[in-house]
């Protein structure tokens, strides 16, 4: 029996009447948090002090664009702060806390979905507040737009900058309160191949497993720890690498130190060679051991002074000291131009220029531990290249491009020249067999040159990008055609710094769907030089001599580890370029070479 009111309802009506009016109702509680995740932001920071120690009760007050007072929050016991759901607009914060000044700043912008994320600066003279993440979702990727330096105007330090990269700063800056030991990431490779890497500056002996470690203690002191072990596949001898850097950050820099030792080990030629071809002696190891410090500083508005040095204990028959400074002095013009003063001695430090992302950083010191300085023998004493660079650079942002111009002078002393030597012909007491190859090396002497260069780098697509570069510079040449004599100062005479042009091209892509990585890039030079040219360049188009290689393929890694695997395949010089012939005076063929053709393979994993 069913009942029905005056309408006509029965009493199953009535229940479905208050079912449709109460789901909707129940819906829309339920996606209340989903909507305000959607339409409303958030503002978070950490507060420290200048020894960057995190403060705990720092009153942070936030008020609206009209001066009113919207909220109140105190920051935890490890120096944090939230103040959620946000509306959509502008804001401004001040922070104060005892014993220190208080410090403002207005037009924080919250967007919807987001937060913004503050690095608060307490101090007793001057106090900053740094907006170090300018909204949108937690991790994206940067457009190049973003990627310029952006400040406000003040009349003591930047308060406001946008970074080279978001995601790695915005870890920095939550990870400071993070524990003992936080943001811990690695780069493991095992690699092979055949030839060695040489450059101008440096040789490569073929290391065949490298790893590099870095972690954060206690928030703002981060440690890195790298190596190798390897065995040469030319000369057969082992060689090792190990490099320890600590670095702290502070509200005024971020100075690091660093120490790394090679060793390695002599191969059987050279030991014929220096103490004869009976002899059984097994040393003596080429050994170095090198003390770095570097930091930064912000000298004004615009003004930014990056430095540091190198000391080199080298241990080859006997012993020698270098200290090797450098520094970069950058001037900014603008939102988007900027002027370089730069002076460079010795192998390029690991730490120059910005590195994409943290990885990135890792696989460089990597790369660099495996460059052992270019040796070579006068008059049976054994010496140690060494190079001076100054530059004056201008960059400009255009776009989609980027164009960059530069004047500079190299000098270079004890300049170690490779070349296959015919059997006999010079004294043992001036030809030393090269430690990574079958070649060998002789002393040049001293040499110096002047040049200029242009490039222009243009993202084509997201996924596509190329750069081309002009230069005219002074290269180490043949300057006739046959030697005067057996002995070192004849080849000496016929070498002469002559004018050549440059030019350099590179193209870079990534294959959406396979996440294939390829980069191609060529040097042409209308002089053939037996010292690889513009050994510090490090523009957009800078290419190493001749036609090179890379790709990089991630690998399908399923192992229930947290990383990523990764192949490269590495070409040099495929083209051989660079391979100068210069006739004996006995009619017999010697070749002089600026690079070799080397291929490398190898397989990565990073976490």
């Amino acid at each position: 029996m069913t009942t029905s009111d005056g309408l006509g309802r029965t009493a199953a009506g009535h229940r479905a009447a208050r079912w449709a009016r109460t789901i909707p109702l129940i819906a829309a509680f339920l996606a209340a948090p989903v909507l305000d995740a959607a339409i409303l932001g958030s503002i978070r920071g950490l507060v420290r002090d200048e020894r960057g120690i995190p403060q705990m009760g720092a009153l942070v007050t936030l008020l609206t664009a009209d001066g009113a007072i919207e909220k109140r929050v105190y920051s935890s016991h490890d120096g944090l702060f939230a103040v959620e759901q946000l509306f959509p607009g502008r804001y401004s914060i001040r922070v104060s806390l005892d014993r220190f000044l208080p410090v403002t700043k207005e037009g924080i912008e919250v967007i919807s979905g987001s937060s913004a994320i503050l690095d608060v600066s307490l101090r007793g003279l001057l106090s900053t507040l740094q907006l170090v993440y300018p909204g949108g979702s937690q991790v994206r990727d940067m457009s190049d737009d973003w990627k310029w330096v952006l400040r406000t105007s003040s009349s003591t330090r930047p308060v406001l900058r946008y970074l080279p990269s978001i995601d790695q700063e915005t870890r920095r800056v939550i990870r400071r309160a993070s524990g003992r030991f936080s943001d811990t990431h690695g780069y493991a490779q095992v690699s092979a191949g055949a030839g060695t890497r040489q450059t101008a500056l440096a040789n490569e002996s073929d290391l065949g497993t490298a790893f590099a470690v870095a972690t954060s203690m206690f928030g703002n002191n981060d440690v890195v720890v790298s190596g190798n072990l390897g065995y040469g596949s030319t000369t057969g001898v082992p060689a090792a690498a190990f490099r320890t850097s600590y670095k702290r950050e502070l509200p005024v820099g971020a100075p690091e130190v660093s120490v790394t030792v090679r060793q390695l080990q002599m191969p059987s030629a050279a030991r014929q060679a220096i103490y004869g071809p009976q002899s059984e002696h097994n040393g003596p190891l080429l050994q170095t051991v090198t003390l770095g410090a570097a930091d930064a500083t912000q000298l004004g508005e615009s003004v930014r002074f990056e430095y540091g040095f190198l000391y080199e204990s080298v241990r080859f028959l006997n012993r020698l000291n270098f200290v090797s400074p450098y520094g970069r002095l950058v001037y900014e013009l603008g939102d988007r131009r900027e002027v370089h003063l730069r002076y460079a001695s010795g192998v390029p430090h690991a730490q120059e220029g910005v590195a994409a992302d943290e990885n990135e950083s890792l696989q460089r010191q990597v790369s660099s531990l495996g460059l052992f300085p270019r040796m070579a023998v006068n008059g049976g004493r054994p010496t140690v290249q060494r190079t001076e660079h100054v530059e004056v650079a201008y960059r400009e942002k255009l776009g989609d491009g980027v164009i960059e111009a530069a004047v500079y002078e190299d000098s270079m002393s004890d300049a170690a020249l490779s070349a296959m030597v015919p059997q006999g012909y010079f004294a043992d007491g001036d030809v030393l067999p090269d430690l990574f190859s079958d070649s060998s090396t002789l002393n040049a002497g001293r040499f110096r040159s002047s040049g200029y260069r242009v490039s222009y780098a243009r993202r084509i697509k997201d996924r596509l990008q190329a750069a081309i570069g002009y230069g005219s510079t002074g290269v180490l040449s043949r300057a006739t055609g046959q030697l005067e004599g057996p002995s070192v100062d004849a080849l000496r005479s016929a070498l002469a710094v002559k004018r050549a042009q440059l030019v350099t091209a590179s193209v870079s892509t990534e294959l959406p769907r396979s996440g294939t990585f390829v980069l191609t890039a060529y040097q042409w030079s209308n002089v053939p030089a037996v010292i690889a040219p513009d050994a510090y360049n490090d523009f957009a188009s800078q290419s190493d001599p001749g036609l090179n290689l890379i790709v990089r393929q991630p690998l399908p890694f399923s192992g229930g580890l947290p990383g990523k695997l990764e192949a490269t395949a590495n070409f040099s010089n495929l083209l051989k370029t660079g391979y100068t012939p210069i006739q004996t005076h006995d009619g017999r063929q010697m070749y002089l070479f600026q690079a070799i053709r080397n291929y490398r393979g190898a397989l990565s994993f990073i976490f």
